[in-house]
């Protein structure tokens, strides 16, 4: 009788260990490409924002958005954004009804209120994914977002004086106060309060955390390069230890940036003028030029004029 013929289990082992060579070589290949898929779509997302930036000023005469209303008491203050009435906006969801797309699904007027998925109403979370980068997707919180606002130069709406309501910081600041809108920074991605910490003991990004070394805490606030630190503003320039936030390098060492006139593009943290320490840590004592709208080299006062 004549054997069938058959693979002998040296040559089926031979063809495994290609299979695994192949498979080895292309991996890489398709998580880069995947990684690149994603930093294009955050440009876009950004884009989408960008445009929703100027249509906001367009309707506001001149004016930019603000970074997020303050909180006076529990109820106010508010805006009415896509989608229903909501306590102490970010600039984001203040733009939603230029955007066109509803940033919460069920948004809350006040702060103690709940929502359909358990969140209060100063601490909801991102229900359109234009509000969010999709190489960090689980960055829904409104407050630890994952896109951040050059607040202090285009619309810092924190209070000097508690409780007075026209002592804003810088706001509302008018588009045409900016002398050059295609250098200067609007929004982008922001890895939070982390930023101050060594690399190596930033902690992972949670949902409602208030950790000042957790990745994404206060992203909504992206601080310049450049803060004093005695007189300044930063996210955290009040707590012990000081801690400021910046862009975050998350597309291959590179953040994802919108700026004023509505181009956007990515940039090492080098390049936007950040001092980055041998540990990770982001210094105080970087270049504004590219943040304050008149390519001036200054840190954010009370005395700062645009």
């Amino acid at each position: 009788m004549r054997r069938k013929p058959a693979f002998t289990l040296i040559e089926l082992l031979v063809v495994v260990a290609i299979i695994g060579l192949l498979i080895s070589l292309v991996l890489p290949s398709l998580s880069a490409a995947r990684q690149q898929a994603r930093a294009a779509k955050c440009l876009s997302n950004l884009r989408v924002l960008g445009q929703g930036l100027a249509i906001y000023a367009t309707q506001h005469r001149d004016a930019l958005v603000p970074g997020r209303l303050p909180r006076v008491d529990d109820c106010n203050t508010y805006a009415t954004i896509r989608g229903g009435r909501k306590f102490r906006p970010t600039f984001t969801a203040m733009m939603s009804r230029a955007v066109g797309a509803p940033p919460f699904s069920d948004p809350q007027a006040c702060r103690t209120d709940i929502d359909l998925y358990n969140e209060a109403g100063d601490r909801q979370n991102y229900d359109y994914d234009v509000y969010v980068c999709p190489s960090v997707a689980e960055w829904t919180d409104e407050r630890n977002g994952a896109y951040g606002y050059n607040y202090q130069f285009l619309g810092n709406s924190r209070l000097l004086v508690d409780g007075v309501l026209d002592s804003y910081k810088n706001w509302s600041v008018r588009l045409t106060q900016i002398r050059y809108p295609a250098e200067t920074v609007a929004a982008g991605d922001c890895m939070g309060t982390a930023a101050s910490w060594p690399t190596a003991a930033r902690l992972p990004y949670e949902n409602n955390a208030r950790d000042a070394e957790r990745f994404g805490n206060e992203g909504f606030n992206l601080d310049p390069p450049r803060i004093d630190p005695a007189r300044g503003e930063a996210a955290n320039i009040d707590s012990s230890p000081q801690s400021r936030t910046a862009v975050d390098p998350r597309h291959q060492g590179r953040g994802s940036v919108l700026w004023l006139d509505g181009h956007c593009g990515s940039s090492t943290l080098a390049q936007l003028g950040y001092q980055v320490g041998d540990d990770g840590v982001v210094g105080f004592d970087g270049e504004n030029i590219l943040w304050t709208g008149d390519r001036r080299d200054v840190p954010w006062t009370p005395e700062y004029r645009p």
